[in-house]
């Protein structure tokens, strides 16, 4: 290195004498030799040194600083998804768990006439609750003008024909579509490894509108009920993976009295009404139970002419008493032992030696 100090010169600037001082610093640089001579290993040392990125600490401080509109701008322009608080969950809720109000069905509805006492009691108790369906009626067309009961209930019954058609054919998009949540897993339930056989053959009775409800589930959020009954003749038969029959029959049709209850969410425009579940009254009869199919039991068969019990059990008992003879060993008397027992006399004999035992 060498160094050229106080090279002066002499410059006039507003009638004023600058002495500037330069200094000319000159550095010869020298090679230094290349201990890595091999160009192999160049990507290895390049990968010994790691580019760590760093937080900006200043930004993040900017950033908490900001404003809640300013945060949305800055993620909006950097292109990061807005920070969503760890307290709210993302739910969804398009149907409800139970009926509201579930309609109580009376005892031998289907059986009477037309003319009975059973069949007068509930015209009279449906005039009753008239007034609450009106007013609940009212509710469903704020959101669906055209809803009408009686052309309602035709509706209905082909969503019903159609969600169990949907389930016999199992296709599960058009299903979900038919019915809620819920009601798709109590239809869909055991039913993975069987067949199932459904039709609906005629209408004994037009189905009909017993029941309207509707509630606020949550803020904003309102739902309605509608039960409708249907008194029809249907077949239905479920068979296992064998191909056996396990419930019902195919051929021959049943008569069915049922209380359906569809919902919808009124304040979504895109919903529409679904099967939600089925009211079974406290006074109907139980079900036939499933026919399964179990293995056939290895029997074996004896003849009743020999007594084999009586043999058998002196066999055991001969075997008993040998295994008890060979295990069990008592203790032999004095007249058995080869060597006599010691006298006191002898025990009092240190000095002499006396071999005590058995043979």
């Amino acid at each position: 290195m060498a160094l050229n100090l106080f090279r002066t010169s002499s410059l006039t600037t507003n009638n004023r004498q600058l002495i500037i001082a330069l200094i000319n610093i000159r550095t010869h640089y020298t090679k230094t030799p290349n201990h890595h001579t091999k160009e192999k290993w160049r990507p290895f040392r390049r990968e010994k040194i790691l580019d760590i990125d760093l937080p900006d600490f200043d930004k993040d401080r900017k950033l908490r600083a900001y404003t809640l509109q300013e945060q949305r701008e800055y993620f909006k322009r950097e292109g990061i998804p807005p920070i969503r608080s760890a307290e709210y969950k993302p739910l969804f809720i398009d149907a409800s768990t139970e009926p509201f109000e579930a309609y109580v069905p009376p005892e031998g509805d289907g059986k009477a006439s037309f003319m009975s006492k059973d069949r007068l009691n509930q015209f009279y108790t449906s005039l009753k609750k008239n007034i609450t369906t009106r007013k609940h009626s009212g509710t469903i067309r704020k959101h669906e003008p055209d809803f009408e009961p009686l052309l309602f209930a035709e509706i209905a019954q082909q969503k019903y024909i159609d969600a169990h058609q949907a389930l016999m054919d199992r296709d599960e998009e058009r299903l979900i579509q038919l019915v809620t949540p819920g009601s798709f897993s109590q239809m869909a339930r055991g039913l993975r490894y069987k067949t199932l056989r459904w039709k609906w053959v005629d209408d004994i009775e037009p189905s009909y509108v017993v029941a309207i409800k509707s509630g606020e589930i949550l803020k904003g959020m309102t739902m309605a009920q509608v039960t409708v009954r249907m008194h029809s003749k249907q077949t239905c038969a479920i068979y296992d993976r064998f191909g056996r029959l396990m419930f019902g029959n195919e051929t021959l049709p049943k008569d069915v009295l049922e209380y359906v209850v569809f919902e919808r969410v009124l304040t979504f425009s895109h919903s529409q009404w679904r099967v939600h579940s089925k009211i079974l009254p406290s006074w109907l009869p139980p079900s036939d139970p499933l026919l399964y199919t179990f293995e056939k039991p290895d029997i074996k068969y004896i003849d009743e002419d020999t007594p084999t019990d009586a043999v058998e059990d002196e066999k055991k008992r001969d075997q008993i008493a040998k295994e008890q003879e060979t295990t069990t060993r008592t203790m032999p008397g004095p007249s058995e032992l080869k060597t006599p027992l010691p006298t006191l006399s002898d025990i009092s004999q240190h000095n002499r030696k006396r071999t005590i035992g058995y043979s």
